[in-house]
């Protein structure tokens, strides 16, 4: 990570596995990834309109098509040389990566195994860290110890304890979570990853590999060459105050990017739907959290819900996408979709559910590939809706698509 210049002031288990990475570089995207249930077998006496849909036209492809995660033939025209450069960050008193022809969307830019990994707090130390760089070399060392610390002057919060020692301040500053061990959750430092700066309308996204064991970045958007490649390292779909807080946080700096940096009437207008998203964004993950509560409850929030649709009051989903559009922050759709789809499977519209889930599986390909939990979980709903243990649940009902 580059440290910034310092600017003026100027769901049910609807949402299975889900994890809100916040005050953490890792918080790359927000995504709510669906177990991996076994697919059940529908019953043969189901209409035919709502069986499994291997017969249809909508079928779930046996690969993505271009684009949904895949290198595209203009991006691998020369393997031998990488779509990106680090070189000077015009915005930063550091470097940043660049890139070096025009990418497209869902492409993978940088795929990169980590330079040495860690086991979570309270086993990782300073001295967990330094057993572990004195496994590599010369250069790699010296290349760790030039990256950022954001914790120098930082004691690690409680009363009476030492400062953060150096390599292990790098390491908290730098490091991204690169899947379990059989001990539990491990984070690993990429040096050049290290170099993507942040962004609060970034044109990255990261996922871990767990067959490589590499970590994989692709292209959120096209990206245009010259244009710098960009991580978020919290969560963005806040105000800009809000951001400004936990990058100052965790990180000690603020941010300059072109969302920050807009203009006043421009920025208001932004905080507004960056605030609106957030809202939405927690009114819906109220079903994440019912399951605990018993389903009599994840009843009577749905049908609230379907209620407020029947007085006019369009989808909040739909409405969240075309804020998203607006603030061109990509990388949230699939899980917004797949809430769509839920609250479609839920009253046995498996028409429209096929619909948000096909658009939530085209969004997870080029966010973390085809490959990913999330994209072959999203796949195996599209090919059988009627997999989700909420299927049919509530009474019938036809909703909305997302289009």
């Amino acid at each position: 990570m580059a440290t910034r210049v310092q600017s003026p002031p100027g769901r049910p288990s609807m949402r299975h596995g889900s994890s809100r990475y916040r005050h953490s570089r890792s918080s790359l995207y927000v995504a709510h990834t669906p177990s991996l249930e076994p697919i059940t077998t529908p019953d043969e006496d189901e209409d035919a309109d709502e069986s499994t849909v291997s017969s249809t036209p909508d079928s779930p492809p046996t690969s993505p098509s271009p684009g949904h995660g895949q290198e595209s033939s203009s991006s691998s025209t020369d393997e031998s040389s990488p779509p990106y450069k680090i070189a000077a960050a015009p915005l930063t008193d550091g470097v940043g990566l660049f890139a070096t022809r025009a990418i497209s969307k869902g492409t993978i830019v940088l795929c990169e195994a980590p330079m040495f990994t860690q086991p979570s707090p309270p086993t990782r130390t300073n001295s967990t860290v330094m057993a572990a760089l004195s496994q590599c070399t010369r250069d790699e060392q010296r290349q760790y110890f030039n990256l950022a610390n954001a914790h120098k002057s930082k004691g690690s919060g409680a009363p009476g304890t030492q400062p953060v020692l150096p390599a292990l301040g790098i390491f908290e500053t730098n490091a991204l979570p690169c899947g379990k061990t059989r001990s539990g959750r491990r984070a690993g430092v990429f040096l050049t990853a290290a170099r993507l700066n942040h962004s609060c309308r970034p044109n990255l996204a990261r996922s871990w590999d767990e067959t490589s064991q590499q970590m994989a970045f692709r292209a959120l958007r096209d990206v245009a060459e010259g244009e710098e490649l960009c991580l978020n390292y919290v969560d963005v779909i806040g105000t800009r105050a809000q951001r400004t807080e936990e990058l100052q946080s965790a990180y000690g700096f603020e941010c300059v990017c072109e969302a920050c940096a807009l203009g006043f009437e421009e920025l208001a207008e932004s905080d507004r739907r960056r605030a609106a998203i957030r809202r939405l964004f927690e009114e819906v993950a109220v079903c994440g959290n019912e399951p605990t509560l018993g389903l009599r409850k994840v009843r009577s929030f749905v049908i609230d819900w379907l209620r407020r649709c029947s007085r006019g009051s369009y989808v909040q989903v739909k409405l969240a996408l075309q804020l998203l559009k607006e603030e061109e922050l990509v990388h949230y759709e699939a899980s917004f979709c797949f809430d769509g789809f839920q609250f479609c499977i839920l009253v046995s519209d498996f028409v429209n559910a096929k619909a948000w889930i096909r658009k939530a599986w085209e969004a997870s390909c080029n966010t973390s590939g085809p490959d990913s939990p999330a994209s072959r979980a999203f796949k195996m709903y599209w090919a059988n809706p009627r997999a989700h243990e909420l299927a049919g649940v509530l009474p019938r009902a036809t909703l909305h698509g997302p289009d």
